[in-house]
């Protein structure tokens, strides 16, 4: 059964991960342009999911992202994370992978920019980090498009199909996400 709405755009709903959404991701991690984007290596392990969800806490916030199709139970179609968010500090990181088959629909956008609203609205965070690898304009492209700024990288940090490739960090202040959604 799926889990909960926890918060609901136009388009898409995120919900909370559950144990029935265990290995709903694995066609990602087993296509090879996707493993490769992320930098990841292995094949998709179930048992390592299930130790993540296990994980989720108040510091590491796991949500479904749902295309609102009317259906009485979503289908999810990518996950978005929060996590190592430092209450004192008032940062945290964010991360999204997506099925292969939904690449272009606008879900990531929409998805991120409903966990950036929640991040820097209800949890009062000052900033969000993100980090992706050069190859993957897709990610990059999303970062760009809600607001995120380039802030280092880190030479051939990761091997990609036998070739190195630099690691990007970017952030995001809540002050800009501000401004970003009064520019719109």
């Amino acid at each position: 059964m799926p889990g909960p709405v926890f918060l609901r755009g136009d388009r898409v709903t995120l919900r909370t991960f559950e144990e029935a959404d265990l290995g709903f991701l694995a066609p990602a991690y087993e296509d090879p342009t996707v493993r490769q984007r992320m930098g990841s290596h292995g094949p998709y392990v179930e048992r390592h999911e299930r130790n993540w969800l296990e994980s989720l806490d108040e510091d590491t916030v796991g949500l479904v992202l749902c295309p609102q199709e009317g259906s009485a139970e979503p289908t999810g179609v990518g996950l978005l994370t929060l996590y190592d968010i430092d209450e004192r500090e008032g940062r945290a990181e964010m991360g999204a992978v997506f099925l292969p088959d939904v690449r272009g629909e606008g879900y990531a956008t929409e998805g991120c920019s409903l966990l950036l609203d929640y991040a820097f609205g209800e949890r009062r965070l000052h900033r969000v980090r993100a980090t992706t690898l050069a190859v993957n304009d897709p990610a990059r492209a999303t970062l760009t498009r809600l607001g995120f700024e380039l802030e280092g990288r880190t030479r051939e940090a990761t091997l990609v199909a036998g070739e190195r490739v630099d690691e990007l960090r970017y952030g995001l202040l809540a002050s800009e996400w501000d401004q970003s959604e009064t520019d719109d």
